[in-house]
């Protein structure tokens, strides 16, 4: 729900995508992409469990009959959704780690067994509509929109770039060519960097490691070492394709015909990963986690490894001085719940909404939370403030809730202080406010078939089962206030995190600001 919660200000992170329409356009890769946090708190109940002699596979239909799984023989799962309209969506949903799966993102609708990268690049500017790649900490994802009489094109390209990918030298030279200028221009932006610094500060490994793939890392990014990660990661019991718009029948024989159904789902031995550090993210407690078994992560190359369960958090601060910056930049978190904490999710959303928030210029309208507490009673009472705006990074079994909030310099001394005290005055019990309703904003969201897709693609590739709008609305309309200032009150008893860009003097400024503004113990680390 966080991700359909969030759209207007996609988990506060500025998502970033990649999206071929008609052209290739360079990609990129979204800095939380935790879609669809409404993964577990389903409750569809199967109609029938039909056995589909197509596919040996079983099909599972919804209650309403709208939401269609089949599980072929190899594990794969497919899923479709009844939805009227003029164009079909499809999508593919696999398992990926950050590091070599940023490359995979990158390396997308290239060479591969049947297409050569300028095959790949004129069948996508005959189908038009848009085709897009994204990966994320727990996920990458393939999509398309597409009219209905292309979609077996569009599944015939989607399968080739996910199972028989080519990695060509040509075009992983170009790609370590590419990322470094990726590395640096994303370091530029702090609206980008301190989301994805705010994972490094708060989790140990796991979660923390880096997202866009490190220098060590791309250079040992041969064609062989990204052929052995893929090889690893992209099983068919880890991927799901769904659709929306589809018949679901005439998806499933265009998924056997594009080889969705090859391959068998036990896993594959592989090499001992040696140089390939890009799968370094700890598994742990997710759904990553349970698919490998107890007490196993995931180790150099996508290999298990037996260490410990979920991804450890630690609070602390850190710092990044910069002599050139308009604006002191300061990011303020706490530990939050994942996705298998039901109840405490649809809390934490309701909360992000209670707080909203923006910049200080708003052209205002519907949804642009002008009068939730941070406009109320930051915004508004502080015109020294640039923006201030509440996000919640949402995974699987934790997350990060918190505040980001920039200034001009020579007012920071003040800065941290009023975001503080706003986080502990929601944590009282006469907290109020106003905001857009979340189930408004849900069903809004629903309205685009690409986040249709996106949250019935993850749902299912998480928890194996589809969560309906009208569930969503009935867990948002049963929280109370009492849930919200209980859900705030857990933020505080975790060790906080606080992130600070600014010029060297504010920075100085900040570290002896922040044990008597929130108890923070000053543990920075010089700026790269």
């Amino acid at each position: 729900m966080t991700a359909l919660l969030s759209r207007a200000g996609r988990l506060s992170s500025g998502a970033l995508r990649r999206r071929i329409n008609t052209t290739r356009a360079k990609s990129t890769t979204t800095t939380t992409t935790t879609a669809t946090a409404t993964a577990t708190a389903a409750r569809a109940v199967p109609a029938s469990i039909p056995l589909d002699a197509h596919t040996g596979g079983a099909t599972v239909v919804s209650g309403d009959g709208a939401t269609h799984v089949t599980t072929l023989g190899n594990g794969l799962r497919v899923v479709s959704e009844r939805s009227p309209g003029h164009f079909a969506a499809l999508g593919v949903y696999g398992a990926a780690t950050a590091g070599f799966g940023h490359l995979l993102d990158r390396l997308a609708f290239r060479s591969s067994a049947r297409f050569s990268s300028a095959e790949a690049m004129a069948t996508i500017e005959r189908l038009g509509g848009s085709i897009m790649s994204s990966s994320s900490r727990e996920c990458i994802m393939y999509q398309a929109a597409v009219f209905p009489h292309d979609v077996g094109t569009a599944l015939g390209l989607l399968a080739d770039t996910t199972l028989r990918p080519r990695f060509l030298d040509e075009d992983v030279a170009e790609l370590q060519a590419a990322v470094p200028w990726e590395l640096q221009d994303f370091a530029s932006k702090p609206e980008l960097f301190l989301p994805e610094k705010m994972h490094e500060v708060a989790f140990a490994g796991t979660l923390g490691n880096p997202l866009l793939c490190p220098l060590p890392q791309l250079q040992a990014a041969t064609p062989a070492a990204l052929a052995a990660y893929h090889a690893r990661w992209y099983r068919p019991e880890r991927m799901v394709v769904a659709a929306v718009g589809v018949d679901h029948g005439e998806l499933v024989r265009m998924c056997s015909d594009a080889g969705f159904g090859d391959g068998k789902g036990e896993e594959v031995a592989g090499t001992d990963g040696r140089g390939d550090a890009g799968a370094q993210a700890v598994a742990g407690g997710s759904w990553l986690g349970r698919m490998l078994g107890p007490g196993k992560t995931l180790g150099p190359g996508g290999h298990t490894a037996t260490t410990g369960p979920s991804p450890a958090y630690t609070g602390g601060t850190w710092l990044d001085p910069q002599r050139d910056v308009d604006f002191t930049q300061v990011h303020l978190g706490f530990r939050s719940a994942g996705i298998d904490d039901e109840h405490a999710l649809y809390a934490y959303a309701t909360l992000q909404m209670l707080l909203g928030g923006g910049g200080s210029f708003s052209a205002g309208g519907p949804g642009k939370g002008m009068y939730s507490r941070l406009y109320t009673r930051v915004l508004n009472q502080h015109a020294w403030i640039e923006s201030c705006v509440a996000f919640h990074h949402c995974y699987t079994d934790t997350g990060l809730f918190g505040v980001s909030a920039s200034c001009r310099p020579r007012n920071e001394h003040a800065l941290l202080d009023v975001v503080a005290a706003e986080i502990e005055a929601v944590a009282s019990p006469s907290a109020a406010g106003r905001a857009s309703p979340p189930q408004e904003q849900l069903l809004m969201n629903l309205e685009s078939r690409m986040v249709q897709l996106e949250d019935l693609g993850r749902q299912i590739q998480v928890s194996g089962r589809k969560i309906p709008a009208a569930a969503m609305v009935d867990h948002i309309e049963a929280i109370t206030l009492a849930d919200i200032t209980a859900a705030a009150a857990r933020l505080l008893r975790a060790p906080p995190r606080c992130l600070c860009r600014a010029t060297p003097t504010a920075s100085a400024a900040f570290t002896h600001k922040w044990p008597p503004a929130m108890g923070l113990q000053p543990a920075a680390e010089p700026g790269q």
